[in-house]
């Protein structure tokens, strides 16, 4: 049995450099060029007909995209101006209400046994209303409006940490999945030469029909995983789609995102404070306090002054005249309930309850809060930690399976061995795309649940959309100074929008969750891009230290 000798040590192959999505035609040298004036125009035109090479795209370009054009944010951004028209008509009802209302009649009359008649008439009314006194119900409607304008800011902000850790996900999926098949279609190349060089090595006797059979059927599976790589990738191209709004290019590796707080009970302090699931609870919990208040204001009076114009006249859009008449009506009304069968009562007791569900409700969304913040942090560390004992994992396989298989062509190992440390080495290289992806995909996760997630966070160029810029537009449309002095009046007696929390429901004892710890060292950003070296490529590694390549999946010479 002859004995393999290792050749020199041959470097990995490299990805060439990115530069786009045409070649490029490099020129020797200057004098190469050529001297003609048909040669001059010749390479001028074919300058310009080579296109351009095209940039690649970045995750603050997808985030860009998706800020500008992703549909649930615009949908939320449309909502959250509606929002801000309800507090507007909430305030509209201390205002004064005017209409006018023409009203014009034709009469025929055709009394039995008499000359029939007919005429025409019109009427006129011009009504003004104006409420003084509301026991409190208009100013919970406007506080109630206001806490929505308030709650519905934090829903457009969940909906924008959201949509950025979709864009991410999806970001960095395509770029694992694209590697994944590559990884994948090395592996059938692999082991399609193993079969080539098992059939023919079985044609000399070095290895039997079984071990041919063996590399088929690995062959096979290899081909059917690849398969599904393959779809894997289609499916996250089309979720980048989905999300960013186009489909994705040349994608550039992943940058770093933004600072994680040092410490995980500095992680739950800026949960209590910024997580929007938990600002969303407390608004919603501010409304239903308004609107208990509103309700409770059905008990006591409304005073409200009015007043009417009223022009009659013979003939239709008829001025003046002996038949003209005009009137004018002025007072005040007074409206008290007195009875109602228990029905005030019931909406009031129906409005505390809600209240009180709304303020379980906060604690419910402060746990949650909590909750995502340690799941975040745990799954952060490990992935961390995957990435690093990954890296090394994959090392160790690959110089594991070189030496497999110069081992394998000398005799020393079974063709089954060789193809367990294939399967092992290709394993552990798309369990650490995988552990990469999860590093990146937690920290955006834990960022989110702290509330610190932002799109001018990544795409510092991203201009970010103010809701409050259209409130303050539409805030004091059509405001009067009699809404100023009603608003004033209606503050005497009535019950205050911002009732007292329960105790029992607040959730203000309850202690943060167990620490679990400091988080893994964070591997760096050439680690975590770092190409594999693709199987073909595994080196061995000698007693010396040295590294050396095996001519894997050649035919032995004989």
């Amino acid at each position: 049995m002859p004995v393999y000798e290792a050749p020199p040590v041959v470097e990995p192959l490299r990805s060439p450099p990115n530069r786009g999505n045409f070649r490029v035609i490099s020129i020797a040298s200057r004098a190469s060029l050529p001297k003609t004036k048909v040669g001059r125009l010749a390479c001028a035109a074919l300058a310009l007909c080579v296109p351009f090479a095209t940039s690649a795209e970045t995750l603050a370009d997808a985030i860009a995209s998706a800020y500008d054009r992703n549909p649930q944010l615009v949908q939320q951004r449309y909502l959250q101006k509606a929002r801000d028209e309800g507090y507007v008509q909430a305030r509209s009802q201390y205002g004064p209400n005017r209409s006018v209302q023409t009203q014009g009649q034709y009469t025929h009359t055709s009394p039995a046994g008499f000359l029939a008649s007919q005429g025409t008439s019109q009427q006129t009314t011009v009504s003004v209303s104006q409420p003084l006194y509301t026991s409190g119900r208009i100013r919970g409607q406007v506080a109630a409006a206001k806490a929505g304008v308030l709650g519905g800011r934090e829903s457009l902000r969940q909906t924008e940490q959201q949509v950025i850790q979709d864009v991410i996900q999806v970001y960095a999926g395509v770029l694992r999945d694209e590697a994944r098949v590559e990884i994948g279609r090395e592996n059938v190349t692999v082991l399609e030469g193993q079969l080539r060089q098992n059939a023919k090595r079985n044609q000399y006797g070095d290895v039997t029909l079984t071990d041919v059979q063996q590399s088929d059927a690995r062959l096979a599976a290899a081909q059917i995983q690849l398969a599904q790589l393959e779809a894997n990738l289609a499916v996250s191209r089309a979720q980048y789609l989905q999300v960013v709004g186009h489909n994705p290019g040349n994608l550039e590796p992943l940058p770093q995102l933004g600072t994680l707080p040092p410490t995980i009970d500095d992680a739950f302090i800026l949960a209590d404070q910024n997580n929007p699931s938990l600002k969303i609870a407390e608004f919603t919990e501010a409304q239903s306090s308004a609107n208990a208040a509103a309700t409770r204001g059905e008990q006591g009076p409304t005073i409200s002054l009015s007043g009417e114009g009223i022009y009659r006249n013979n003939g239709l859009f008829r001025i003046g005249g002996s038949n003209a008449q005009r009137e004018a009506v002025a007072g005040f009304t007074i409206t008290q309930s007195i009875f109602s069968g228990g029905a005030i009562q019931s909406r009031i007791r129906g409005a505390d309850a809600r209240n009180r569900a709304d303020q379980a409700g906060i604690d419910v969304a402060r746990r949650q809060a909590l909750e995502s913040v340690t799941n975040a942090w745990v799954n952060l560390s490990s992935a961390r930690v995957a990435v690093s004992t990954g890296q090394r994992q994959v090392e160790s396989a690959q110089a594991a399976f070189a030496g497999m298989s110069c081992e394998e062509l000398n005799g020393l190992r079974s063709t089954i061995e060789t193809l367990n440390a294939e399967e092992e080495l290709q394993a552990a290289q798309l369990s650490l795309l995988q552990s990469r992806y999860n590093v990146y995909v937690s920290h955006a996760a834990l960022l989110a649940a702290t509330g610190e997630l932002s799109a001018q966070q990544i795409a510092d160029g991203i201009t970010a959309y103010d809701p409050e810029a259209n409130f303050k537009h539409v805030r004091f449309s059509g405001l009067t100074i009699f809404e100023l002095i009603a608003s004033g009046v209606d503050r005497i007696g009535s019950a205050a929008p911002r009732g007292p929390r329960s105790k029992d429901l607040s959730g203000a004892n309850v202690p943060h969750p167990e620490n679990p710890g400091a988080l893994a060292a964070s591997p760096d950003r050439e680690l975590m891009n770092r190409h594999l070296t693709p199987i073909r490529r595994s080196q061995l590694k000698l007693p010396n230290g040295d590294t050396a390549r095996c001519p894997l999946n050649d035919i032995r010479g004989r």
